[in-house]
């Protein structure tokens, strides 16, 4: 004989609240969230990425030289060529508004001319993957161009191979510099398709 009630199993109660998201659930929540914000808007996405990246990657590059990698400081040596005749102060600010303003550049470059065009997926791997090849280029611009064309005119010297005869450790430091720099546009900028337009 039964009491006419129905035993009461977990989940069934009134009122009861749904089991909470495990925390993979809400990182991976909050990824498609971004990812979604980062396609719709483009534009935004990469600017805000270049900023980040050259922001994060200028902060490392002052703290090399106590790693025993070179001490980078791109804002001085922006100066040093944009305002050879400033005082070390003027250098570091005038050259650091123009580090930065080429961080955005890049980043917005990459996002839409360059990235559209890679033979890699729109995954959140096949995004970073391609960000990454971005700061390799850049790195090697750095030291076979930027270096020996810009920079060691500035400080008087004229090597065409000045970013490669700077040793090891410098070149070291100018690669993990641009890949700090892709890796952040790749975490920030990463939508889900590969259009070149932004919305």
């Amino acid at each position: 004989m039964t009491s006419g009630v129905e035993p009461v199993t977990a989940g069934t109660v009134s009122g009861s609240r749904p089991p909470a998201p495990s925390t993979r659930e809400v990182r991976d929540r909050m990824i498609h969230v971004w990812r979604e914000w980062s396609t719709r808007h483009r534009l935004l996405a990469a600017m805000l990425g270049g900023l980040v990246a050259v922001h994060i990657s200028s902060l490392v590059g002052f703290w090399m030289g106590g790693f025993g990698l070179t001490r980078l400081d791109y804002n001085t040596a922006n100066g040093t060529v944009l305002l050879p005749g400033g005082t070390p102060t003027q250098q570091f600010v005038i050259g650091g508004l123009s580090h930065y303003a080429d961080g955005v550049f890049f980043a917005v470059l990459f996002a839409l001319a360059l990235s559209p065009v890679m033979p890699l997926p729109a995954t959140r791997l096949g995004n970073i993957g391609k960000s990454l090849i971005l700061g390799t280029v850049l790195a090697l611009l750095a030291i076979f161009v930027t270096a020996p064309f810009v920079f060691g005119p500035a400080s008087g010297v004229h090597d065409s191979l000045a970013g490669v005869h700077a040793g090891w450790n410098s070149m070291l430091s100018v690669f993990i510099f641009h890949w700090l720099y892709g890796l952040h546009i790749g975490l920030i900028y990463n939508p889900y398709d590969q259009s070149p337009s932004p919305v």
